[in-house]
């Protein structure tokens, strides 16, 4: 009788996905996980494109300026990454920017679509509890849509200006 070539414990079964710990899964369902300009798109508040130059906009100026992100870690530059950095490619990079911010500025929509797209801050409009509170308020109801026509504007505009 020749020995067995299993040794040891048996394997476990495998799990396909991990979705996370329980905590995480319960903002998941409740949409807390989303960016504020996702959850737009997801509700067909904006369009596939106006949420490509919102985000196209928030690229630009984390080139310009960095990740608006609080961060512990600091880390040295990586020298690698900064000796293949075009300064010509990144003067339009720059330019390109501040157009578009000249541009959101001149129409009065700067504020709403970087507070959407650069620093991810919930509009109201976007808030079940304000929602609720606008059904018996219409003076609240005329400000919230005019939030959501101010960043679609803003959206647009920048959709405008690049397709050109």
């Amino acid at each position: 009788m020749a020995f067995s070539t299993k040794r040891g414990r048996p394997r476990q079964p495998t799990t396909t996905s991990d979705f996370g710990t329980p905590e995480l899964q319960w903002k998941q369902v409740h949409g807390l996980t989303a960016e504020p300009i996702d959850l737009c798109l997801a509700r067909n508040l904006i369009s596939d494109e106006q949420h490509r130059g919102g985000l196209h906009l928030r690229w630009l100026h984390t080139l310009r300026y960095g990740a608006p992100r609080i961060t512990t870690c600091y880390t040295l530059p990586d020298e690698s990454a900064m000796a293949m950095d075009d300064p010509a490619w990144r003067s339009l990079r720059e330019r390109e920017y501040a157009e578009a911010i000249a541009l959101l500025r001149a129409h009065r929509r700067h504020d709403p679509v970087i507070r959407l797209t650069v620093y991810n801050e919930m509009p109201h409009f976007l808030n079940p509890e304000i929602c609720k509170q606008s059904w018996n308020r219409p003076q609240l109801a005329s400000q919230l849509d005019r939030e959501r026509q101010h960043i679609h504007e803003g959206l647009t505009l920048l959709v405008e200006h690049w397709k050109t």
